[in-house]
């Protein structure tokens, strides 16, 4: 039941960040071609550069649960061995993922008063409320709190490619050009 409750959380998750995706890249690629290579008369939309900012929230919110699920996201594993036992190491990575926890609730919270209370607030060049975008933080930050709620309850995300797959994510699923810029000994 998790788990088909999960793969329709994530494709929503995964819908909305390729539209996202597609709408920035399309408004961008129409906004050059009309600022640089049409005719005098037809100039680009005045909102179009202020949605694909806004829209980029969106995508910032949507795409971190995607790093969480993946524990792809920065963390300390490399100080907290070096600083703590090797039987404490487990504690502090639960403890630590329970302020995260916390954190994003009240993220979703204060995110939730905050675009409830700009539905009236609309943007400057086009008549779309600015509460749309401020939404992405409460929804991005609840996909992640529903991410990391599974990592406290497993130790790790039970949906993640390496669990999925049963295999590890190694230094092959980097991309080649990410490879070429790590510093010397930085796995």
């Amino acid at each position: 039941m998790l788990r088909k409750i999960y793969k329709l959380f994530h494709a929503i998750r995964v819908t909305g960040i390729i539209a996202v995706l597609t709408v920035i890249i399309t408004l961008g690629t129409v906004q050059i071609v009309l600022r640089y290579f049409s005719p005098a008369q037809l100039r680009p939309f005045p909102w179009g550069d202020e949605i694909m900012r806004l829209l980029n929230i969106w995508m910032v919110f949507l795409a971190a649960s995607l790093g969480a699920k993946e524990n792809t996201h920065l963390s300390m594993d490399f100080l907290i061995k070096k600083l703590f036992k090797p039987e404490r190491v487990e504690l502090v990575k639960r403890g630590a993922t329970v302020i995260v926890i916390v954190a994003l609730g009240l993220i979703i919270y204060h995110g939730t008063l905050r675009t409830i209370a700009n539905t009236r607030a609309m943007l400057q060049n086009i008549s779309i409320s600015i509460s749309w975008f401020y939404a992405a933080i409460p929804v991005g930050c609840a996909y992640l709190l529903f991410d990391y709620l599974l990592i406290l309850i497993y130790g790790e995300h039970p949906f993640s490619r390496k669990k999925e797959s049963g295999e590890e994510i190694t230094d092959e699923d980097i991309p080649e050009f990410l490879k070429e810029n790590t510093p010397e000994g930085v796995k």
